[in-house]
């Protein structure tokens, strides 16, 4: 029987974080760098993501595994297939943390078609195109694995300005209940993080410029702050390790009490 200190380590698993360049992304990649993991760690912007990785590196030094970095663009399946076979060269996928994503802040009726279908194909089409791939590799190579989307409570919780968003990890929610179900006969665990308003660069721009926004996001929160991309490092290691190991189909909400109002 695992100790519960074993229970959380993932030594000798390698983990596939996507949006690894940044925010809650970054955050989950470090929280599995010092709990033992290799990573491979994946983002659209090239310059940023090799940051990231230099970050990770000189935070563990030789106490964490490896990291490698792979620019992808989870829209485009050519480039995740592309991904996945640096991820099979490299000695497969255990944990997967998809964080990949973006947002446009316009109401429904002021938003182009254009505009819906980018965050529709980024965020739900990604997701889906990483699940499948993910998923494939995983069930090929009959280790079980962790497999943990990044969505949002926007995804149950509707809000001016966030149609198109929330719409989209809506989606993400039922695929990631639907891949559990499939599959849970390889031993395959399937889960999200639902993360609330967060201070990261999706955010900061915006509440730079718009600071009563900001206020009021804050005052929605019980715990009287905003989420912080360090808040999601803990229940991302838990849905990667053992101790999550009868938890699938999960979305697991990391939100300072405001969704419990």
């Amino acid at each position: 029987m695992r100790t519960v200190e074993e229970m959380f380590r993932v030594d000798g698993k390698t983990a596939l974080v996507t949006g690894g360049a940044g925010g809650i992304g970054l955050a989950c990649a470090k929280a599995l760098a010092a709990a033992g993991a290799d990573l491979i760690l994946s983002d659209i912007d090239g310059g940023r993501l090799d940051e990231a990785a230099e970050e990770i590196r000189r935070e563990n030094g030789t106490s964490g595994g490896c990291c490698v970095t792979a620019v992808c663009d989870v829209a485009d399946l050519r480039s995740v297939e592309k991904l996945l076979e640096q991820a099979r060269d490299n000695g497969g996928v255990d944990i997967l943390i998809h964080s990949a994503a973006v947002t446009n802040r316009k109401q429904l009726l002021d938003m182009t078609e254009e505009e819906w279908n980018h965050i529709l194909t980024v965020n739900l089409n990604g997701a889906y195109h990483i699940g499948k791939q993910v998923g494939e590799l995983m069930t090929r190579q009959g280790r079980g694995g962790k497999m943990t989307f990044i969505v949002s409570t926007g995804a149950y919780r509707a809000g001016v300005n966030f149609g198109a968003y929330s719409a989209s990890k809506a989606g993400v929610v039922m695929m990631m209940k639907t891949l559990a179900l499939e599959l849970a006969p390889w031993g395959i665990n399937v889960n999200a993080i639902a993360p609330t308003a967060t201070e990261t660069r999706f955010t900061e721009d915006y509440y730079r410029e718009n600071p009563q926004a900001r206020e009021r996001a804050r005052a929605n929160h019980p715990l009287g702050r905003l989420g912080r991309a360090e808040d999601y490092m803990g229940t991302a290691l838990y849905l990667s390790s053992a101790a999550s190991d009868f938890v699938t189909g999960a979305l697991l909400v990391v939100d300072g009490g405001k969704t419990a109002k």
